[in-house]
């Protein structure tokens, strides 16, 4: 500060003649110099910086990843049998009067056995018309096909034989398929037993890596339950049951069908902190 008390006193005399450009540079830079040394601390240039950060990231903890695995074949206690009547007539009219006569024979006798109607429901119903393809007179209508497709849902699989029989003998000519189905209920109880079975698997597949790799097991990271796990369901078709053939079997020994267990598969990935085993 003395300095500065010293400088602001004292008069400076300037030759003009023989200022240049260079002297007066200087003159700049040693006032500067002068300020940035003995100027308090509020005063004195800074010059921001991001290098001047010190940003200190927390170390990752190693982990150990892997997938517990359990399957296990469980019973169905539920079946859907999709089937068909399918006719063609030549107008729309007679196509359609004809097939809801079959069906209504269909559902009748089928509720006469034992269903209601929450064991059966219509998932497609059309009339279409078919053109004259053979003679390459892709505008003429020739007929019409009417197709009414239902579902029976039925959860005694020993009455699966009779429904068809049933079905075919009034009219149904197409039984596309059968499927075996394992109702929530069921699924969920296996599924928490599987559960703890695949996080045994895990644990152990993890217990078995670490004692080979020479390090330690410190606690869980994350665990990813899928509820909606590994479900195999048994679908079965029959091709021969379609366009009229059916009606010439119907009076063949009753339709056999064997149901079949499903499989669930519950997949179960963890991800376990480690640690160096001499810590």
């Amino acid at each position: 500060m003395e300095i500065l008390k010293k400088l602001h006193n004292t008069t400076i005399t300037t030759n003009y003649n023989n200022f240049t450009p260079i002297y007066a540079l200087s003159a700049a830079l040693f006032i500067y110099t002068i300020l940035i040394i003995v100027a308090p601390p509020y005063l004195s240039p800074t010059i921001p910086s991001i290098y001047a950060q010190n940003i200190v990231f927390p170390d990752e903890k190693p982990t150990l990843s892997v997938v517990g695995e359990a399957e296990k074949e469980i019973p169905s206690d539920e079946t859907k049998i999709s089937l068909a009547v399918e006719n063609t007539a030549a107008n729309a009219n007679t196509a359609r009067k004809s097939n809801a006569e079959k069906m209504e024979s269909i559902i009748s006798v089928l509720k006469t056995n034992g269903l209601t109607n929450d064991n059966i429901s219509t998932t497609n119903f059309e009339i279409r018309p078919n053109y004259d393809y053979v003679n390459e007179n892709y505008d003429k209508i020739i007929s019409y096909t009417a197709l009414n497709k239902i579902i029976l849902t039925s959860s005694a699989n020993s009455n699966i034989s009779s429904f068809i029989d049933l079905a075919v003998n009034n009219g149904a000519n197409r039984v596309d398929n059968i499927e075996f189905i394992t109702s929530k209920k069921v699924l969920n109880e296996n599924f928490n037993e599987l559960l703890k079975e695949a996080f045994t698997n895990a644990k152990q597949k993890a217990d078995l890596v670490s004692i080979e790799g020479g390090f330690l097991l410190n606690g869980v990271k994350k665990i990813d339950i899928n509820q909606n796990n590994g479900y195999n369901t048994p679908t079965y078709s029959f091709d021969a049951y379609s366009s009229g053939s059916v009606a010439e079997k119907a009076p063949a020994p009753s339709t056999q069908i064997i149901p079949q267990q499903n499989k669930l598969t519950v997949t179960l990935p963890i991800i376990f902190f480690i640690e160096n085993q001499f810590q």
